[in-house]
């Protein structure tokens, strides 16, 4: 019978009953977790807990350049990241393309090396005239018309966001006195400014939209379902608030000002 030592008990019980220790040993022995991440160009320990994710890398680096105190992390693929220093806390902006594919490659990847929470901005097209170009919709919740997000959820399903997370970005917009909107998104895969003039289906497509209008659905977007769909999966905070503008346009100033505050009770 093998001998035990009171170190080897010590570990023993450490391990049964730590569980940071257990995730440590977990992530030492996996090497995938220890490499730069595929996609994204960076690994565990690089980052902070919090992501603001943006469509392209223009975007990236203007809220960069707002906030002045900034370190570029990795720039591979649509993915730009950048370290944002403020005086309210730090957090990761990461460019992640448009449409739900990238944008649920980089939050897998964002997750494995420690990214617990996620604001995503994004653009979206209004369905009702209350909700008029370049307002912005904070979203509750996302109608799964996408292709990727009924690979993450069966279509019963809803793709929602987080509670918490949301009540932080209306306190933040609140304090600002920035107008906003709160409703429900369609999130499909064509860009809703550029539909080709003949499309396979057309009249289904036509007919899905009246059924959203319909429904009160604000607006369509191609982003919000992928999020909040990953999200789920990965048991990870988001929060999705579109800007009604074509895809790749700047960011309001009165937007980005906010972004640290969207964090400060995680």
């Amino acid at each position: 019978m093998a001998k035990t030592n009171s170190f080897s008990k010590f570990v023993y019980r450490l391990y049964s009953f730590n569980l940071t220790y257990r995730e440590f040993v977990s992530w030492w022995k996996n090497s995938v977790l220890r490499k730069e991440q595929y996609h994204i160009g960076l690994r565990k320990g690089y980052v902070c807990a919090n992501a603001v994710m943006v469509e392209t890398p223009a975007q990236a680096r203007q809220i960069a350049a707002y906030f002045k105190d900034y370190r570029v992390m990795a720039d591979h693929r649509e993915y730009l990241s950048i370290m944002v220093h403020t005086q309210a806390m730090d957090f990761l902006v990461i460019s992640s393309g448009i449409g739900t594919p990238p944008i649920a490659i980089g939050m897998e990847e964002l997750s494995m090396i420690g990214i617990k929470n996620f604001i995503y901005l994004g653009s979206g097209k209004s369905l009702h005239s209350p909700l008029k170009k370049g307002d912005i919709l904070i979203v509750k919740a996302a109608a799964k018309e996408d292709g990727t997000s009924q690979e993450y959820l069966p279509m019963l399903i809803p793709a929602v966001a987080d509670i918490e997370l949301i009540n932080a970005v209306r306190k933040a917009f609140k304090h600002h006195t920035i107008g906003y909107h709160i409703g429900i998104t369609a999130t499909v895969d064509l860009d809703p400014y550029h539909i080709p003039d003949a499309i396979p289906l057309q009249a289904d497509y036509d007919r899905q939209m009246q059924k959203f209008m319909a429904a009160n659905v604000a607006a369509v977007d191609r982003s919000c379902a992928g999020v909040y769909a990953v999200a789920t999966k990965l048991h990870k905070p988001a929060c999705c608030i579109l800007l009604m503008e074509e895809a790749e346009s700047l960011l309001p100033e009165t937007l980005i000002q906010c972004l640290p505050e969207f964090f400060i009770e995680y």
